[in-house]
């Protein structure tokens, strides 16, 4: 009986032993390299590359944890003992970040940790809005990896801007930037640079002093008029005044005449605008703006001030309509190269008694 006893215990010692060999020749999970393409970046990678996985123990891939918060997808199938492959992702809501951080592999033979680092991709421009910009106007720029932006500057110049988003600024472009410059967007990745090409634009008055037209005098049904009323926003400014009279039937302010303020090519009417700093004395004061005569027709455009504060009216030249604003034909096939003269006035017909205009910084704008 003892001799059996002693027998089962050598059996039993046996087995235990066996069991102990082979669970020391089992495999753990270990990485060797984390590899990747293309490129062959070791244990570093952009956004969306594909990284290959190099170990052993790695059959039976569970899950994969980036910076211990974001589980990435992976496809089982590129799988196997010595290797698996996956892609980088970089997901802002989800937190994603660049610089070292953990990766956790989980496979059928258990856990293991690594440090990869997320490199932060060189930024694109891929277009502004809009495609011609305008000096002292906000310029949008749109692109890919707009993120720890250290500087844009324009011809070597720092701009302000504000960050819509990684793919979005706006910019605040000088009124004295010069076409041709270029604007770089730079940040840890490297530096983005497209050549801005900026539209043509001609100082028609700004009642200082300045501009192609300075000397105005006003015609027609005015009560009074003013050239060089003080305290506007941005210095001197012009006031009409109408208090009713029929007499004529029409009133207006010029500068008269001269040479065209923009060239033979700028002959695109769609491309033209005219900006004009506006205000009155009462909400429903209808402007009337007019051109010179051009091929015997009178072009025009009539709005009412809605806010009797001073906002900017920006006007496309194809909205100007015949018969001093009042016709039915549009501006669409004028040559704006032929604009010599921007005239401004009250729409005696459709207008408050009394009605008092208050105008500034006209300027004709191609772009």
């Amino acid at each position: 009986m003892i001799k059996k006893i002693t027998y089962r215990i050598i059996i039993l010692l046996a087995l235990a032993s066996f069991t102990a060999c082979q669970n020391d020749d089992s495999t753990s999970a270990n990485i060797d390299a984390m590899v990747a393409e293309p490129g062959d970046l070791l244990n570093q990678a952009f956004p969306l590359n594909k990284v290959r996985v190099e170990g052993e123990g790695l059959k039976g891939l569970k899950k994969i944890t980036l910076d211990n918060k974001i589980d990435i997808s992976f496809n089982p199938n590129y799988n196997s003992d010595k290797a698996f492959i996956f892609t980088i992702p970089f997901d802002e809501k989800l937190g994603s970040r660049f610089g070292v951080q953990p990766i956790t592999f989980i496979t059928a033979a258990g856990s293991v940790t690594k440090n990869i680092e997320i490199l932060q991709p060189v930024p694109t421009i891929t277009k502004t809005i809009p495609v011609v910009a305008t000096p002292g106007f906000p310029l949008e720029i749109e692109g890919t990896w707009f993120y720890n932006i250290s500087s844009i500057t324009l011809g070597g110049k720092t701009l302000s801007y504000t960050l819509k988003s990684s793919t979005s600024i706006i910019i605040g472009l000088p009124s004295d930037a010069v076409s041709g410059s270029e604007l770089v967007v730079t940040t840890p990745g490297g530096s983005a640079k497209k050549t801005i090409n900026f539209a043509t634009v001609v100082l028609v008055s700004d009642f200082d002093g300045n501009g192609s037209r300075r000397d105005w005098t006003a015609y027609g049904d005015i009560d009074s008029f003013n050239a060089n009323t003080t305290g506007g926003a941005t210095g001197n400014y012009a006031t009409l005044s109408w208090a009713g009279s029929t007499a004529n039937g029409y009133n207006g302010s010029s500068a008269g005449g001269g040479a065209s303020f923009l060239s033979a090519s700028n002959n695109d009417a769609s491309k033209t605008f005219i900006d004009i700093d506006v205000s009155a004395n009462v909400v429903g004061a209808q402007f009337a703006i007019q051109l010179n005569t051009i091929d015997g027709v009178n072009y025009g455009y009539n709005f009412k001030v809605t806010d009797v504060n001073w906002t900017t009216k920006t006007i496309l030249l194809t909205d100007f309509k015949d018969n001093y604003g009042f016709g039915s034909n549009t501006a669409a096939t004028l040559d704006p190269s032929k604009i010599n003269e921007i005239k401004v006035g009250i729409a005696q017909g459709d207008t408050p008694n009394p009605s008092v205009i208050k105008y500034d910084n006209i300027k004709i704008r191609y772009q």
